[in-house]
């Protein structure tokens, strides 16, 4: 397979589709930090929360995602795209639904903790894989949708939060954690049966296996 092939292909439906299952990994990061916010404001109440507890819930995704990026984007670099592509998607779907029936502070905390490293991993993951995917002459364009669809994910959690809160009352707050898992679990289908990044196959050196020479012929940019 030749790497020029893949920068000079033309624009399909295989870039396309690859571009908005990589945009789910940033749309769910301002989804689930800002969904957050909304549920603790039924949590506090329910849980009797301290100052403190919601501080800690609220930062605890940022400080993962902080640790999330810096340790999975050298791991992502040996084990390869593909895999940690979905693994790190099925992780918030787990996290998501965790939450849901949590009830102390340390329980959220943790589980905050994890569902941000999942996201902070998705970073590296997601953004290599398309950039070594897309055509150079699309590759700025498609990359900048991965910044725009942040704050789309952002914006759709507080609209999903108010909504929820006026259907269920009290309680809603929980529904609005499980919501997370539901909106991973799309994503995470959407990235089923992605190609591994054609560059990184080049650069270990692997030989085009059953499994990837399939995979690659399914690909029209790869002919």
């Amino acid at each position: 397979m030749s790497i020029r092939a893949v920068d000079e292909a033309p624009l399909n439906k295989f870039h396309r589709k690859l571009t908005w299952a990589c945009a789910g990994g940033p749309f769910l990061d301002g989804y689930l930090l800002s969904i957050i916010g909304v549920a603790l404001i039924g949590m506090s109440s329910e849980l009797n929360l301290s100052t403190g507890d919601e501080s800690l819930i609220g930062a605890a995704a940022l400080v993962g995602i902080f640790v999330g990026g810096l340790f999975f984007g050298p791991v992502t670099d040996k084990l390869g795209r593909e895999a940690m592509y979905t693994i790190d998607l099925a992780v918030l779907v787990v996290g998501s639904v965790l939450s849901v029936f949590a009830t102390e502070t340390w329980q959220f905390v943790v589980l905050r903790f994890v569902l941000g490293m999942a996201i902070g991993a998705d970073y590296p993951i997601a953004t290599s894989l398309l950039a070594e995917w897309v055509p150079n002459k699309h590759r700025g364009r498609l990359l900048g949708i991965l910044i725009l669809v942040w704050y789309v994910g952002a914006a759709f959690a507080y609209v999903v939060g108010y909504v929820m809160a006026e259907i269920a009352g009290n309680g809603s707050w929980r529904w609005m954690l499980a919501s997370g898992a539901v909106l991973s679990c799309v994503i995470l289908m959407m990235r089923i049966g992605t190609p591994e990044s054609p560059l990184w196959l080049v650069n270990k050196g692997a030989p085009p296996t059953p499994r990837n020479r399939s995979r690659r012929h399914s690909a029209e940019p790869c002919r």
